[in-house]
Order: structure tokens, then sequence, then C-alpha cells
């Protein structure tokens, strides 16, 4: 089964309350070092990626347990040929102090095909924190206009309209998801997300910037196998989904349209999508 990476959406878009703070620094090559720094409560944490070849800065979200730490930085878009960078260790266990462990790193590229796997001795240095109540800052605003504070996890009926020849299974996944992240990217999870795994997903594409009406219209090609469909995976194929965003009883909703269209036979699938956020 093909797996495609997550998008930043696929963790709690709230920020943690600054408890414990952790630094994590290594190599990812020869002349390449990186910066893994972050926040952590109840298992849960978010902090910053940096390095000397993909991004100044980019978010960094995870969880910890007993077993160690697991962190995935996702980029908007491919740099050099990857998306997600996957780091994790059974000795990210984080006692205060400064400790050099060995830590797995795996590159993937925009299908979530691994693209190297390599191990690192990395020097995790744990810091206490003064214990200050920090508010929750608000996601999802700026350049967003109309669908301001709208992005998150939906949840809720996904039904095929038409498949005329049977191209698409959407419906055999147990769980789907419609999802607006943090960079106004929309998709389509078809299956269980969490920190660590990799369902299949659609990436349907981005909304226009500050958008002065709640409704949505996003058109994007994929020239790759496409999961939950049998259509030629060397076909281009159209992505289209139209809908409206809207907040009855202060509750979350998205009602719209979800179109695939193979480019080479005009063979087709739509399907219906009325859906909640997700609490």
């Amino acid at each position: 089964m093909n797996t495609f990476i997550l998008f930043t959406f696929f963790f709690s878009l709230n920020l943690f309350a600054q408890d414990e703070e952790y630094q994590l620094k290594g190599a990812l090559g020869s002349h390449d070092s990186f910066t893994l720094r972050w926040t952590e409560k109840d298992g849960k944490a978010i902090g910053t990626f940096s390095d000397q070849v993909y991004a100044d800065s980019a978010v960094a979200r995870g969880i910890s347990g007993e077993l160690g730490r697991i962190f995935l930085v996702t980029f908007p878009e491919e740099i050099n040929g990857v998306r997600t960078i996957t780091l994790l260790g059974s000795d990210l266990k984080g006692d205060k102090g400064s400790a050099l462990i060995p830590i797995t790193i795996v590159l993937r590229d925009d299908t979530g095909k691994p693209i190297s796997s390599t191990i690192v001795e990395a020097n995790l240095t744990g810091l206490k924190l003064a214990q200050v109540a920090q508010k929750q800052e608000e996601k999802c605003h700026e350049g967003f206009g109309a669908l301001s504070g709208y992005c998150g996890i939906y949840s809720g009926m996904l039904v095929e309209e038409s498949d005329a020849k049977n191209k698409c299974n959407l419906l055999e996944f147990t769980s789907t998801y419609f999802v607006l992240d943090e960079n106004a990217e929309i998709g389509l999870s078809l299956g269980e997300m969490s920190a660590i795994l990799n369902p299949p997903i659609h990436r349907i594409g981005r909304v226009f910037k500050d958008l002065d009406s709640t409704s949505v219209d996003v058109l994007s090609r994929n020239c790759r196998a496409l999961p939950g469909t049998t259509f030629n995976g060397d076909d281009c194929k159209r992505l289209h989904l139209s809908g409206v965003f809207s907040s009855p009883k202060n509750l979350k909703h998205f009602a719209g349209k979800y179109t695939i269209t193979d480019e080479k036979t005009n063979e087709s699938c739509r399907y219906s999508l009325s859906m909640d956020e997700k609490e």
C-alpha cells in the first residue's frame, strides 16, 4: 500500500505549556548539522527544527514515552527532494543535563517513500524552565481571511455519488478525515492519524490567501499512483474540491464535493462530504 506524508495538521493545533525544554544537536551528513529544540507536556511535544540543507526553521511535532521519542518534521513542499524528516531514538528520554545518544534519521519524499535512513550520534540537553502558564496561541488566522480559525481535522460522512468504471474505493477505509492545515493546504486522510503513522492521503491543494468568503474551490494535479483508486499511476489525475465552511451552533462544519478525473481516459469518480470538526 502506498503511503503519503503527514501534514502538519495531523497533530494537535494547540501549543503546549512550557514545562520542559530540550535540545538535540547532531549531523545530517559529514558537513551538515541540525538543531531540534522543543517543549513537551503529557507526552506531546512541539518545537522547531533547523539545519544547513533543508530549512532555517520548520515545525517539529512528536510524542514521548518510556521507550523514547519520535519527531516528524514536515516541509510545506519538497526541498531538495525531501518532504519529511523523522527523528527517533530509544534513548531520547531526556534527563536533565547533557548526553550523547544515537538517533535514527529517515528522509522521505513527497509520496512518503524513504530516501535515506541513517543512525547518528547527537547531543541531547534537557533544561528546566520556569513553569509559567502560557496562553495558547490561535492558529490559522494570518492569511486565512474568512477561513480564519477553521483549520483542523473534520470527520463525518463521505458518500460516493458516481464511479461508473469502479475506479475509486475510498469508502473501504474505516476512517476518513478531511483536513485544512496550518499552511492552508486541504487534504483527505484515508485512515487513523497520529504523530507517528503515515496513513494514505490525498493532498488536494491550497486555498487562496485572504479569502473573503468561506467557500473554497481547489484544483490540483496528481501524476502518481493515488491511494484508494485504481487509476493508472502514470496518468495525471485532476483533484477538484469545492465546498463551504460554516459554523452552525458554533460547531465548525464543511460540506462539499470531491471529484477525481483521469486526464487521459476522462474516467472519474465523485464524492460528497459533510463533516464536523473533530474534537
